[in-house]
């Protein structure tokens, strides 16, 4: 609270991102440097995406300080982002194995618990940092433009049994346990992780798409249905571990079944590479993810206007599979919500092994689920255009319809622009904006709403336009498939 009312008196606003951007309310009070009423606290109170409370100027939307303590920041210094330290002092006890000290980019996606939970696998320290600043980078790279600053120190610690074995020197009687500080890292109980793709990278995710020139066989590539049960391989309980560890934080992973789960293990294939492959290309269209089995590979990213000369680039980070070491980064994640152009290169430096994921199948495994199959009719039956339909008739819309995933701050549909298909929410959040004589009206979408009916029968435009204010699963229909499933008239009675 002091901190708050130390930041406020500046000037400063305190908000979280989705305050700033609108997506959450502001309370009157929130830029009171006078009132703590309905006051957020700094490090306490996270928004939906997990982002906590920011340090803003006044003037603009600038500079953003997920802290209260920088050195050198001249700009975030008059706002009181000053370098005087808060002293905290904690009692180091006999079970305390670890210590940490890292910089907010390794902490702007991975929780405490990870963190801990990441170095805990490791004998060597060094192997331990590794692993964290791996899972970092990748997190950063599939929700941002850009980096930050990733760095940290690990020191392993051997148990003090006896503190009268201790030097005299290193002994206190004024200790003082850091408030909030708990003794024990209890799963579970660590602050939520920024999950939510920014404004800014679906921009350019847009971007991208529209650039991207697809020749016939890339268009026959992302569109093929794959067969699941000519994909699928028996993973050993070793393969399965390795494959659940790797992409136990990606968001597009979180909400699936033990099904689904398994179907996943068994449809990713099996990829050797060897020393110099080209796995993905910057620019190409992805259809595919990739977890690291063992290998390790380059990440090379050319900058706006330069030609490759065959490198495919600068290196700007490295990969490392390890099975004696137990590193499985992943990296192509977006490739399953998008076909947009590959935002780097990625070359085998050494012989390798991959699992890969084609788009396809992962959407086709999300379908295979009986009971979302089962929540889609229910969700059917509720939409006016599909009121008059017998059972045979849902059941049959329902196999129809096709899993979609988007990203935050995508258009997925906009006002006056001819369509041919509508949209179920399953998961997220929308908002639909109506300009009506020049006047803007929106309300917010969620799971259970649709949108999109009025181009399926007679009109061929959308009369709304829709954004997503999150990551958005659903279902998608179009004109054509629905005429082929249900008879025209049958909508129309409905209608």
């Amino acid at each position: 609270k002091d901190e708050r009312i130390r930041i406020r008196k500046t000037g400063a606003r305190i908000l979280s991102l989705d305050q700033l951007e609108g997506l959450e309310p502001v309370t009157h009070n929130d830029d009171d440097p006078n009132s703590n009423d309905a006051d957020i606290e700094l490090g306490e109170e996270l928004d939906e995406g997990g982002d906590p409370p920011r340090v803003w100027s006044p003037n603009g939307d600038y500079p953003g300080t997920a802290f209260t303590r920088s050195l050198g920041d001249g700009m975030a210094e008059a706002l009181g982002v000053f370098a005087e330290p808060e002293m905290l002092t904690r009692e180091f006890k006999p079970e305390d194995r670890m210590i940490i000290i890292a910089s907010d980019g390794i902490f702007e996606f991975l929780t405490n618990q990870s963190v801990v939970d990441i170095c805990a696998k490791y004998s060597d320290p060094l192997e331990a940092c590794k692993a964290v600043v791996n899972e970092s980078y990748n997190l950063w790279v599939q929700y941002e433009l850009r980096t930050d600053d990733i760095t940290i120190i690990c020191m392993l610690v051997e148990p003090i049994t006896d503190a009268s074995t201790m030097e005299p020197e290193y002994m206190t009687t004024s200790i003082k346990q850091a408030p909030g500080v708990s003794t024990e890292f209890v799963p579970g109980s660590q602050r939520p992780v920024r999950n939510k793709i920014t404004k800014e990278k679906a921009q350019e995710i847009e971007k991208m798409k529209k650039k991207a020139v697809l020749s016939e066989e890339d268009l026959a590539e992302l569109q093929k249905e794959v067969d699941l049960d000519a994909l699928f391989t028996e993973k050993t309980a070793a393969e399965k571990a390795r494959i659940a560890d790797a992409i136990k934080t990606s968001v597009m992973f979180r909400n699936i079944t033990d099904e689904q789960r398994e179907l996943i293990y068994g449809v990713m294939e099996p990829i050797t590479v060897k020393k110099g492959d080209w796995v993905i290309k910057q620019g190409a269209v992805g259809d595919r993810f990739y977890v690291i089995d063992e290998g390790t590979f380059e990440v090379r990213i050319l900058k706006d206007g330069e030609k490759d000369d065959g490198s495919g680039g600068n290196v700007v980070h490295m990969y490392e599979g390890s099975l004696s070491k137990h590193l499985h980064p992943i990296f192509g994640e977006l490739a399953l919500m998008y076909s947009a152009p590959r935002s780097a290169t990625v070359i085998a430096r050494t012989d390798g092994v991959l699992y890969g994921l084609h788009r396809s199948a992962f959407r086709q495994v999300l379908a295979k689920s009986q009971g979302t199959r089962k929540e889609l009719m229910k969700t059917i039956t509720k939409i006016p255009l599909f009121q008059g339909l017998d059972d045979q008739d849902v059941s049959k819309l329902a196999v129809a319809f096709e899993e979609i995933a988007f990203g935050r701050g995508e258009h997925i549909v906009e006002q006056g622009h001819v369509g041919d298909s509508m949209f179920i929410i399953t998961s997220g959040s929308c908002e639909r904006v109506k300009v009506l004589k020049g006047t803007p009206g929106s309300s917010t979408l969620k799971a259970g709403d649709n949108f999109g009916e009025e181009v399926i029968l007679d009109r061929q435009k959308y009369s709304d336009t829709v954004v997503s204010l999150q990551i958005v699963t659903g279902w998608k229909i179009s004109r054509e498939v629905l005429t082929k499933t249900v008879r025209a008239e049958k909508l129309r009675k409905s209608a």
